[in-house]
């Protein structure tokens, strides 16, 4: 089966707007849909990181549109949609304590769904074909971000769970598949319950 009648079929069984959307590859227009879908329109770089993300996601992808729209909700949620560094929290807070194991080794959290700690940044070296180990703000261009997350999320190398575990032809678990990039509770903060909720804000914007 090819990945373009897999696009098709997934789109079709999502709604026929978001079909119109996106058929052909048209990533602009899917994108165009979404711009209010967070309560706000999006800014030109989060519009062009959204259009970065779905094509790494034509070319690292499986077809199946559901992942992609889960994967902007993760990257808005991460980094709002734009590939940055990850901020230092206060001290004294438990997301200071968690950011202690790392942050001083300097591969803190970088790009669109944070790529974390040496091992992360070894393993994405070997993926891109780029040194991101002496070089890891490479992680920040938008183009190696965005493959980033997609490869990550889609092979399974951030956590060993694939987001093919949690979205398939017979269900779409957004919840848990949070465990693709990362714990379900972060600092008491459920955030896989946020990301459904994002992704249930993509989608009422597709089909609108």
């Amino acid at each position: 089966m090819s990945k373009k009648f897999m696009i098709t079929a997934a789109l079709l069984l999502i709604g026929g707007s978001l079909y119109a959307a996106t058929a052909g590859g048209k990533w602009a227009k899917f994108v165009q849909r979404i711009v209010g879908a967070f309560g706000k329109a999006m800014t030109g770089v989060q519009q062009q990181s959204a259009l970065e993300i779905a094509r790494a996601f034509e070319i690292y992808g499986d077809g199946d549109v559901r992942k992609l729209v889960y994967m902007l909700a993760v990257a808005w949620h991460e980094s709002r949609l734009q590939p940055i560094r990850e901020i230092r929290a206060a001290p004294g807070t438990a997301v200071y304590d968690i950011q202690n194991g790392y942050w001083n080794t300097g591969y803190y959290g970088r790009g669109y769904v944070q790529l974390t700690g040496k091992g992360n940044y070894e393993k994405m070296s070997r993926f891109l074909g780029v040194d991101l180990v002496n070089n890891p703000d490479l992680a920040l261009q938008p183009q190696y971000a965005a493959r980033i997350m997609v490869y990550g999320m889609m092979e399974g190398a951030f956590t060993g769970r694939k987001l093919s575990e949690y979205i398939t032809p017979a269900k779409a678990d957004y919840y848990n598949a949070r465990r693709t990039v990362g714990s379900i509770m972060v600092a008491g903060t459920d955030t896989a319950a946020l990301i459904d909720g994002h992704v249930k804000s993509i989608f009422k914007s597709l089909n609108t």
